[in-house]
């Protein structure tokens, strides 16, 4: 059986916009928490995508619990 890693994808996905807005911040030059210059705007992205990431965290613990009570 394949194992997906849901818990790194999760956290992956969650922080994903942080992420983004601190790399485009490095090539402009600007602060990623500026939302004027369109960087910081990436970070209101985290509003949809922490809570996705929470859920897959979620349902990637409860599977590795899952795998240890079978065994």
């Amino acid at each position: 059986m394949i194992r997906f890693p849901f818990v790194r994808l999760g956290l992956l996905f969650a922080f994903f916009p942080l992420l983004l807005a601190f790399i485009t911040g490095l090539i402009q030059g600007v602060s990623m928490w500026d939302e004027g210059s369109g960087t910081g705007a990436y970070i209101w992205l985290m509003l949809l995508t922490l809570p996705v990431g929470f859920v897959l965290v979620v349902i990637g613990l409860v599977l590795k619990v899952v795998r240890i009570k079978r065994s």
